[in-house]
């Protein structure tokens, strides 16, 4: 396991509002994330690199928008929490960090609508999230169910600071 920096201590803490706040209020304010980005991008700056800061941020964002933007699988307030990970760990962390979130949040979204009672509300939100992607209203959107996704948020950072896992550079 790596040594922990001073870096470590604030994105934990990060992580720790983002992960109370999305589960209580189903949102992670912007409040948290976007001084959490400048803070990352400023401690590689201060640690000789700002770029690394920045380069995490805009693989984060990259890898983030599309699920966002097809449908709502992943929340603007989850992506700019990862987006403020990748700035204080950079491209290759937030690049594992975004993987394992995908890879993770299909069975934990599965796992908390089976719980609630809502997996017969999958098919019809999977179709007006492409519908929505491509542009097409619908005249009845389905009654979605929010999912808190930042506790997969969470454990994907932890598995890929604590492991080798997807760490293929």
């Amino acid at each position: 396991m790596p040594q922990l920096a001073p870096a470590d201590l604030v994105v934990a803490l990060v992580c720790l509002i983002a992960l109370v706040t999305d589960l209580r209020k189903q949102k992670i304010p912007n409040a948290l994330t976007f001084p959490a980005m400048g803070l990352g991008v400023l401690w590689n700056l201060m640690m000789g690199d700002g770029w690394v800061g920045v380069i995490g941020l805009a693989v984060a964002f990259g890898l983030m928008f599309p699920g966002w933007i097809l449908g709502g699988a992943i929340r603007a307030g989850d992506a700019k929490l990862l987006m403020a990970i990748g700035a204080f760990y950079g491209g290759g962390e937030a690049l594992r960090c975004c993987l394992l979130v995908y890879i993770l949040n299909l069975p934990f979204g599965l796992a908390v609508l089976a719980i609630k009672g809502r997996l017969k509300n999958l098919i019809p939100a999977i179709k007006a999230g492409v519908g929505r992607a491509l542009g097409q209203e619908q005249a009845e959107p389905p009654d979605l169910t929010v999912v808190a996704f930042s506790p997969v948020i969470v454990v994907a950072l932890l598995v890929t600071r604590a492991t080798e896992v997807l760490k293929w550079f």
